[in-house]
């Protein structure tokens, strides 16, 4: 009989482009082997055939687009010759072939089962995009049944183990993470079936090696998988992961039982790395968190003094920040000739107003500016609902070095004030922090961090952010460099300030982050008395 196999849908209104074809005429296919791969613009989706047979013909090219209802393959399937081969077996011993189909049932119905999501990486979640089963399906183990994106790859996740769908646990667009139940399962109960057959009849003692051979595979594929990886297939997405990660395939094994390495291989083979790696660490094998010193009196003298308070607050708090955040850092240069010169010109009326016109508050009234443009420098990150909290007020935290250590005291609603209001609060907040005298709410409610050393020096600084922060700039000193001027076609000596923004790698990406210092090196050298 011949089969014409469509391509399923790869989604609503969904398109793609065949990027592999995995068989050729002649080739003998199996139900739910995977024939060819079709690249979306979300993801490289391998499509299983739905019968099994021989290709007879392929009709379409690798580079072709498809869709939903495309042709594929045409199979010569052997539905017909089995339904033949499999009448007379039942003739002969009609009776003894009931107590079989009533044992199964029962062993069947009795296997419930949940299927929950296996780990996507240390930490890491995803949401589901697609579906590919509902309530009634059969699956077969290894059959991919969902496809979870998380920031890095779309994963598709195969089941582990055979049986009916019994219900669909989750939607598309949920948040799911490892352990999340995915779908509720009748197990076949396929392995009991041949165990209650084989006391019953003569017609069941077959049914029993046949079924052997299961348990006995189990340890043929542990030999297998011990060859070289070159002997497997590899997946599109576990190879591209595996690249992400920087994994050698020729490291990982596909499951027991299977000749083809998959996406969950590459990611079991991750998690069991890291918790060697941790359960080495945990019981002093590797880098542990923390090693105790060594006895420096044995060199020659030496003097303890307890840290402050602040000083211990500042370590805790920079140790979790830096261990918490995935860091990132750019840095720039601004030529500040002209708003010095502006600084200079406007800093007594702002001193005689009771302020002092700093460059620090000049980048606090300019950092409040391009946060309204760039709102998710002015955001938390929330790890247990994996949000993005964005804030609609803009505090504007400023480092200061104080006797006792660093604080960061918040100047607040930056945008709502003008400049010499900002360099009075800042003025006024600095000297309490200093003094000690800080009130209350003084270190409490920023959403973005400043720290400027320029005063003491320094070339580049790479700060930390001030968690729950997702950014944090950093100034060093202005120092007199020799920049090409085009339009006079000479050097001239202009006043540059390096900068740095380090940011949160969950919240921003890297062009954002650069975009973020041009549109502050862009206020900076072009300085209007408008916003002075």
């Amino acid at each position: 009989m011949l089969h014409e196999y469509k391509l399923p849908s790869l989604g609503d209104g969904v398109s793609g482009k065949v990027t592999e074809i995995l068989v050729k005429p002649g080739d003998k296919v199996t139900k739910e082997q995977i024939v060819i791969i079709v690249g979306t613009d979300k993801v490289d989706a391998e499509m299983p055939v739905d019968v099994e047979g021989t290709v007879s013909e392929i009709l379409v090219n690798k580079g072709d687009d498809v869709t939903e209802g495309s042709l594929i393959l045409k199979i010569e399937t052997s539905g017909a010759a089995t339904a033949s081969a499999s009448a007379p077996a039942a003739a002969p011993a009609p009776t003894p072939a009931a107590p079989v189909v009533v044992a199964t049932a029962p062993a069947a119905a009795s296997g419930s089962y949940e299927f929950k999501l296996p780990s996507l990486g240390d930490g890491v979640s995803g949401k589901v995009t697609e579906i590919m089963v509902k309530a009634g399906d059969q699956v077969k183990k290894d059959q991919i049944v969902i496809v979870v994106a998380t920031d890095k790859v779309d994963a598709e996740m195969p089941v582990d183990t055979d049986g009916t769908v019994e219900a669909v646990l989750v939607n598309k667009g949920d948040d799911v993470t490892e352990g999340s139940a995915i779908l509720k399962l009748t197990t076949s109960g396929a392995a009991p079936a041949v165990a209650a057959p084989a006391p019953a009849a003569p017609v069941a003692a077959p049914a029993a090696p046949a079924a052997a051979p299961a348990p006995a595979a189990a340890p043929a594929p542990v030999a297998t998988n011990s060859a070289p990886a070159g002997n497997y297939r590899v997946s599109p997405l576990a190879r591209k992961r595996a690249k992400e990660l920087g994994i050698d395939l020729a490291q990982v094994r596909p499951t027991e039982g299977s000749n083809r390495i998959g996406y969950k291989d590459v990611v079991a083979f991750v998690k069991q790395k890291m918790d060697r790696a941790s359960g080495s660490a945990a019981t002093g094998g590797g880098a542990a968190m923390h090693k105790p010193l060594p006895n420096f009196e044995k060199f020659g003298a030496i003097e303890r003094q307890a840290q402050s308070r602040i000083g211990v607050l500042t370590a805790e708090n920079m140790h979790f920040a830096f261990n918490t955040i995935p860091h990132a850092w750019i840095s720039e240069k601004a030529d500040i000739t002209r708003l010095e010169e502006l600084r200079q010109q406007y800093k007594d009326g702002v001193k005689a107003a009771g302020g002092a016109l700093t460059t620090t508050a000049i980048l606090t009234k300019v950092v409040a500016a391009v946060l309204k443009k760039m709102p998710q420098f002015n955001s938390s990150y929330d790890i247990d609902t994996h949000e993005v909290i964005f804030k609609k007020f803009y505090n504007i935290g400023i480092a200061v070095d104080t006797p006792r250590g660093l604080l960061v005291p918040v100047i607040r609603n930056v945008d709502q004030k003008n400049l010499t209001e900002i360099a009075k609060d800042l003025t006024e907040i600095s000297t309490r922090t200093r003094d000690g005298k800080n009130k209350p709410d003084d270190l409490d409610g920023g959403t973005f961090t400043i720290s400027n050393i320029g005063g003491i020096g320094g070339t580049n600084m790479i700060s930390i952010v001030n968690w729950p922060q997702v950014a944090i700039l950093s100034i060093t000193a202005a120092t007199k460099e020799a920049v090409w001027n085009e339009a006079k076609q000479a050097f001239e000596p202009r006043l540059m300030m390096p900068m740095t923004i380090g940011w949160d790698h969950r919240v921003i990406n890297g062009a954002d982050a650069a975009r973020f210092l041009q549109l502050i090196k862009q206020m900076l050298e072009e300085p209007f008395v408008s916003w002075l």
